[in-house]
């Protein structure tokens, strides 16, 4: 299982309509994990959150996240990040008519934006600190014995 080059990395993260599942801790110190859309940059991920969402507010308490994006069908694709999340807007009404065109398909997403695009989101960044990744069939050597 060979990781991902650069380029490929790149096609993985921006195509497709994979989604993130990303973990927050809580207050209590415990892993909270939830599916979420995200839009990848090259250096960081953007997510548009529900400002009462409890994974946003997860981030307020703890910057620390850990993130899985990954493929359900053979030949498996899996990225895994850790990082730093901020909330670098509160009250984000920024254009993210991509992102739904992208999960929900043109039609639905077009529909999807202009119903709520008016409503308020908390705009995440995430600065991976390390992305690691692997594709295809096999066992990476280091699992031999």
């Amino acid at each position: 299982m060979p990781p991902l080059s650069r380029a490929q990395l790149d096609r993985f993260l921006t195509g497709g309509s994979h989604l993130m599942r990303l973990s927050t801790l809580t207050a209590e110190g415990w892993p909270y994990v939830n599916p979420v859309w995200y839009h990848y940059e090259g250096d960081a991920f953007l997510l548009a959150g529900r400002r009462k969402a409890r994974w946003v507010a997860n981030i307020r308490e703890d910057e620390r996240v850990s993130a899985c994006i990954d493929t359900c069908d053979p030949p498996y694709t899996r990225v895994l990040v850790e990082g730093v999340a901020e909330v670098v807007d509160g009250g984000w009404l920024g254009d993210w008519e991509p992102w739904s065109i992208r999960y929900l398909g043109p039609a639905e997403g077009q529909r999807y934006y202009q119903e709520t695009k008016h409503i308020p989101r908390a705009l995440v960044r995430i600065t991976p600190r390390s992305i690691t990744s692997w594709a295809g069939p096999g066992w990476h050597p280091r699992y031999t014995e």
